[in-house]
């Protein structure tokens, strides 16, 4: 158990980057596993976008959870939700995840996040999906 809450960006890349999430009712039902571990407890979410090909998740574990469990529940979880409609390899192994370092290091990741669909230029891409919509649902930033 750790004693001070870890804070990370969670990056996390579709197999081949398949776009699967072009499609919106895929799109939203990784949304829905996110929110499933965010309301058991597994961890605070403070801010996420999904791209057609990848994710990016700001985070902080439950004290009894790690970032390697965490990342385990949400695209295991995901893969297993979607496995009759989406066959084959849905992730590429691994993923990648930043610590937070300071409040300064937080304010980038969001904004990070936040501008993703501006930087690859689609911000009008019908199916992106960011936090901004679910806002009320989401944790506040930990203090750092």
């Amino acid at each position: 158990m750790r004693l001070k809450p870890q804070t990370y960006a969670l990056t996390a890349v579709t197999h081949h980057r398949r776009c699967i999430f072009r499609h919106a009712s895929l799109a939203e039902l990784f949304i829905a596993t996110l929110f499933r571990y965010r309301d058991a407890g597994k961890f605070q979410l403070h801010a996420f976008v999904v791209m057609p090909d990848h994710v990016h998740i700001l985070l902080t574990p439950a004290p009894d959870m790690a970032i390697e469990r965490c990342t385990q529940l949400i695209k295991g979880g995901f893969s297993f939700a979607v496995r009759k409609d989406c066959p084959g390899e849905i992730w590429q192994e691994g993923y990648h995840a930043h610590r937070v370092t300071d409040a300064d290091d937080l304010r980038n990741q969001i904004l990070y996040i936040l501008n993703n669909p501006v930087r690859k230029r689609m911000e009008s891409y019908p199916h992106i999906h960011s936090a901004e919509a679910y806002a009320v649902r989401l944790d506040p930033p930990p203090k750092i």
